[in-house]
């Protein structure tokens, strides 16, 4: 294998990872669906399909009306077809809880001088201090009452050990399991 450019070597773990386009289509989930952003959440992709949370079934409705231009937009994103359908399941969204931040460790995330620190360092430099900021950020979300979910790592507010999305799959998975083996 030859060396790589960093844009080849993103591309090659978007293929390979579920979890990354799931992440990447959460932090543009407002670039796809516009201000029902606030009032929907992508939960995971399974075999192509993306299953979203919709507060309601009026933004269900919606949604599935213009089903055709999220999935045109998440491919321009992707840029692969990875998500072919999508299906709604009405339930509370409870927007903002996940990643929320106090205002004063929200400043200490922004930081522009940030940028430029990366700028003139090799590769293994920016890895090192990417990871000591995550490491940064995980602490103040866990003070500010923050858990780490057990099954995809994600940072969350609330009861259990898994987050909103971990949880529902784990449910879902469970009825599949239930019904397969009634078979």
């Amino acid at each position: 294998m030859g060396i790589m450019s960093v844009s080849e070597a993103v591309e090659e773990a978007v293929v390979k990872s579920r979890k990354l386009k799931e992440g990447i289509i959460r932090g543009h989930w407002f670039e796809i669906v516009g201000n029902l952003s606030t009032k929907s959440e992508p939960l995971w992709i399974k075999e192509d399909t993306l299953y979203i949370l919709v507060e309601d079934s009026v933004y269900l409705h919606h949604m599935s009306m213009n089903k055709n231009k999220y999935l045109k937009k998440i491919e321009e994103i992707l840029k692969k077809v990875y998500v072919k359908d999508m299906r709604f399941k009405v339930s509370k969204v409870n927007k903002g809880e996940e990643y929320s931040v106090s205002l004063e460790n929200k400043e200490n995330f922004e930081k522009k001088e940030f940028i430029s620190e990366l700028k003139d360092l090799d590769l293994e430099k920016k890895i090192e201090i990417l990871k000591r900021k995550s490491q940064e950020r995980e602490e103040a979300l866990r003070k500010e009452g923050y858990k780490k979910c057990n099954f995809c790592g994600t940072m969350f507010l609330g009861e259990g050990n898994l987050c909103k999305p971990c949880s529902l799959k784990e449910s879902l998975d469970k009825v599949l399991e239930d019904k397969n083996d009634n078979e």
